[in-house]
């Protein structure tokens, strides 16, 4: 599955032959057993490389997962490029998500086995054949969703759950304003705000397309903020109360309108605005 997305994706690029041929049937290295291709970042702000490179023995704690796809978030653009919070040693595989299937576990695992089809977030590595993972970043795919929707599915909805219920400890009926609304962070806090926690979305986009979008998704109501002013829409929408969270994703002018109409804002952990 990994070899067919990955031959799908050089055909539409211009990579001569060979290199495809190297990449698509590699073979294992004389004295090697079971090399597996990973994204390489040997330099930061510079194209990854395809490499082979050698398993480790995994830890008792540990799951060795067979990787059919892997989520790309900004995250890991930001990683590449130096900018990101936490700051692997080069060279370093990116990605922080996958969906796949359990080759190995360690000796301590109880929570998945040999075969299972599993999802994982987890810190760097995911942009490979193989990714080693502790056995408490691990979950079961539910019957009827595909690996490839599983692998999008932990960062995103992991931020939204994170966001709302944790740290806004959002609450029935409250009013939420999600921007970005269209992306899929945004998607998923205006889905685990509407249908789990119950509170009323306000949803914030750049178009007319993303705002229906939104809509379709659980969203109230939804303002085109590249259309009109922000800021005087959720107070009307509001009856001039305000909302009780924002989830804002934007930055800018359209950050400042958010909070602007929030009765009070907590932003990441530990850092507090009034």
């Amino acid at each position: 599955m990994a070899a067919a997305g990955l031959a799908q994706y050089l055909s539409h690029r211009l990579v001569p032959r060979t290199l495809q041929t190297r990449l698509l049937y590699r073979k294992d290295k004389p004295g090697c057993c079971h090399y597996y291709r990973a994204a390489i970042c040997k330099k930061l702000k510079e194209p990854l490389t395809i490499e082979e490179v050698p398993p480790r023995p995994i830890q008792p704690d540990e799951v060795r997962v067979d990787v059919h796809f892997c989520g790309v978030n900004f995250a890991d653009i930001l990683t590449c490029r130096g900018q990101y919070q936490e700051s692997p040693s080069l060279p370093f595989t990116p990605g922080l998500e996958l969906a796949g299937q359990v080759m190995e576990t360690g000796t301590n695992v109880s929570t998945v086995k040999e075969g299972d089809r599993v999802i994982s977030v987890t810190n760097f590595n995911t942009m490979a054949e193989q990714c080693i993972v502790d056995q408490k970043e691990v979950w079961q795919i539910p019957e009827g969703v595909s690996y490839q929707e599983a692998a999008a599915l932990p960062a995103c909805y992991g931020t939204a759950m994170l966001a709302l219920e944790h740290r806004a400890q959002t609450q029935p009926g409250e009013t939420v304003l999600v921007t970005a609304a269209a992306g899929a962070t945004g998607l998923a806090s205006i889905d685990v705000a509407s249908n789990i926690l119950q509170a009323k979305v306000i949803a914030a986009a750049g178009s007319d397309e993303k705002c229906e979008l939104a809509l379709q998704r659980g969203a109230k109501s939804a303002v085109n903020y590249s259309q009109g002013n922000l800021k005087e829409e959720l107070k009307k929408l509001t009856g001039g109360q305000g909302v009780n969270v924002v989830i804002e994703a934007v930055g800018g002018e359209v950050c400042r309108a958010a909070l602007h109409r929030c009765i009070e804002v907590t932003i990441w952990e530990g850092l507090e605005w009034w």
